[in-house]
């Protein structure tokens, strides 16, 4: 299954997510989603929450959630926030939390305005004078 919304925060799926300063052994990824997508998910069971007025999900694994830019090839930095990405994932029933969505892989569609990688890295590489 697939669904596609914005990263509300920066999002680095090379560590664990935490909870109350404490790893969780997980990694995740929380993105809005509009009005259909969150409709969508409502409807398949999945619980959806709100931030800041916008219907929000996350979703987790405990695996290594593998990033692909559009032109097919891996991504290895944090994800910027404002990004849009769209995720595949596969749901688990959960006794108390209804469908727990679980993400195989991310596309990263489009870069969030706040992402300097490798620009800075090329900046420090030019600007640099050796040693």
């Amino acid at each position: 299954m697939l669904v596609q919304g914005t990263t509300i925060f920066n999002t680095a799926l090379t560590t664990f997510d935490t909870y109350q300063g404490q790893p969780t052994e997980k990694y995740a990824l929380q993105i809005t989603l509009d009005k259909k997508e969150a409709a969508r998910l409502t409807k398949e069971g999945v619980k959806i929450k709100e931030y800041e007025g916008e219907p929000i999900r996350k979703f987790t694994s405990r695996y290594d959630i593998p990033v692909f830019t559009a032109k097919n090839e891996r991504w290895h930095d944090e994800i910027p926030s404002g990004s849009t990405v769209r995720v595949e994932y596969t749901t688990k029933e959960h006794p108390t939390a209804g469908q727990v969505p679980y993400a195989k892989r991310v596309l990263l569609l489009e870069v969030g305005e706040g992402y300097e990688g490798q620009k800075e890295a090329d900046d420090q590489f030019f600007d640099s004078t050796p040693v």
